[in-house]
């Protein structure tokens, strides 16, 4: 680790600084995941393609996201964290311009995979520089507002894509990063600190090996009921990223330098917290992903109804992830994160059972409120879970772990929503668009129900408190 360096102001204000910063760039980068949404039906008729080429417009982001969040942590550990932040930063602002200015969906897909890129060095490092600053006590608060803007970009998400599509044009939705990305770039150079650095190596292999398996099996999944479940490419994308996957865990369990470390594994509350987060995006992108396309599609709604029509399930986290945050610190992640996934399943399940062919918002509207609390009381727990129950010289390599696992789960769960909707529905008519609709929610519900048994893992982990009036580490990068 390297020497101790100095920053500007008190440690006080250092904290708040890390964690207004961090949290904004989470909000910036999770705002893209899902602010395409109400663009969709737009992008449909704009480039002419089906639900496969507009799935690649969320799911290219996703896969280079989940790809890139375990090279950023260790590159952030190898080099300084701040730096490889403000980097990451700087590669999603600059793709973002190039995805306001792509002239078809091929190159969108293509600017969005290096938006993705950038987004996962950023998001990680953020964490593990707020986790860094913050002392153990006080990790559920922070990380609880942590989540309040990460759940205001679920929420902000949809609304703001809508109102951009309905008032201006779907590019616009691209061009707001820019501003933005490059002033958090500016202040996080002179209000952060540079983070610890270790003697981290990359790991080409792993990353290899991650990306071919993650890859092949989602892409798969989009395509199967396209191409035929027997199809060559099909079998030779699922079997074969299986196998790259297992490969990948044989190799870094034996490597001298993983990219993801096989013996935190060994921990209940870190298993147990990256398997909910992965069930947990799932749910919340499948979710985004569909339900958008419903109310645009089959109920008729403008771009910007969709993005308020979808408020009852994004908006709550606002207000209920910092209470959340602070409420794990006393009871423990473990009933928090069994609570919101049981939420967000039972809402799930509702809307399956509910919507018909002639049924309207007012039907799906009380479920997505039940699913909207179940996120919001989720997802800042299952980031607590996993970063309270490792050391903190750890938080890099734990953050990259956890995120990767939340970002992957939000592939699977689009590609999941993707091969079941295409299997029992198409575009063609509300009808037939509600006839896929309703065994994807299904699907997605019965995954969320295998999501509170996994977290029953998490246990209770009392925190290390660090003395009062004691410093905040500062580590040079």
């Amino acid at each position: 680790m390297a020497a101790t360096g100095t920053t500007p102001g008190s440690d006080a204000a250092l904290q708040r600084w890390t964690l207004i910063l961090g949290s904004l760039s989470s909000f910036l980068v999770g705002l893209d995941a899902l602010v395409v949404t109400t663009a969709l039906p737009t992008l449909y008729q704009e480039f002419g393609t089906g639900i496969e080429g507009l799935s690649w417009t969320v799911n290219a982001y996703e896969l280079a996201f989940a790809a890139s969040i375990l090279t950023g942590s260790s590159l952030g550990d190898r080099f300084g964290r701040r730096l490889m932040f403000v980097v990451g930063i700087a590669v999603f602002t600059l793709s973002s311009a190039v995805c306001a200015l792509s002239p078809n969906v091929e190159t969108l897909i293509a600017a969005r995979v290096v938006q993705g890129i950038g987004g996962g060095i950023a998001v990680p490092l953020a964490l593990a520089l707020i986790t860094e600053v913050t002392p153990p006590q006080a990790r559920g608060k922070a990380l609880g507002i942590w989540g309040a803007f990460t759940g205001l970009a679920v929420a902000a998400g949809p609304l703001v894509g809508g109102a951009i599509v309905d008032g201006l044009a779907w590019q616009w939705i691209f061009w707001l990063n820019v501003p933005v990305g490059a002033i958090i770039a500016v202040l996080t150079l002179g209000k952060v600190i540079r983070g610890t650095r270790t003697e981290a190596r990359f790991d080409p292999i792993g990353l290899v090996l991650a990306t071919v398996g993650v890859f092949g099996v989602a892409a798969a999944l989009i395509r199967g009921n396209a191409a035929g479940w027997d199809s060559p490419w099909v079998l030779t994308g699922l079997i074969g990223g299986v196998v790259v996957l297992v490969a990948f865990v044989l190799y870094e369990r034996r490597t001298a330098s993983p990219m993801m470390p096989m013996r935190l594994f060994g921990n209940r509350s870190f298993t147990g917290g990256c398997v909910a987060g992965f069930i947990l995006m799932a749910g919340i992108f499948a979710l985004g992903f569909l339900t958008a396309q419903y109310l645009q599609l089959a109920l008729g709604r403008s771009p910007l109804s969709v993005g308020l029509g979808l408020l009852p399930a994004t908006a709550v986290s606002l207000f209920i992830a910092p209470v959340t945050g602070r409420l794990a610190d006393r009871i423990g992640e473990k009933p928090l994160i069994m609570l919101g996934l049981g939420l967000q399943a039972l809402g799930l399940l509702l809307i399956s059972a509910l919507v018909t062919d002639t049924s309207g918002y007012g039907t799906i509207v009380g479920p997505l409120f039940v699913i909207g609390f179940g996120i919001a009381i989720a997802f800042p727990t299952v980031t607590t879970a996993v970063m309270r129950s490792v050391d903190p010289r750890e938080a890099g390599i734990a953050s990259g772990t956890s995120n990767t696992f939340r970002q992957v789960g939000a592939v699977f769960g689009v590609a999941i929503a993707t091969a079941v909707f295409a299997g029992s529905g198409s575009y063609r008519t509300p009808a037939e668009f509600v006839s896929g609709f309703k065994p994807a929610f299904l699907v997605l519900g019965l995954l969320c129900v295998v999501g509170v048994g996994v977290g029953a893992m998490v246990r209770r982990h009392a925190a290390t408190a660090r003395p009062a009036g004691s410093p905040v580490p500062r580590h040079a990068g």
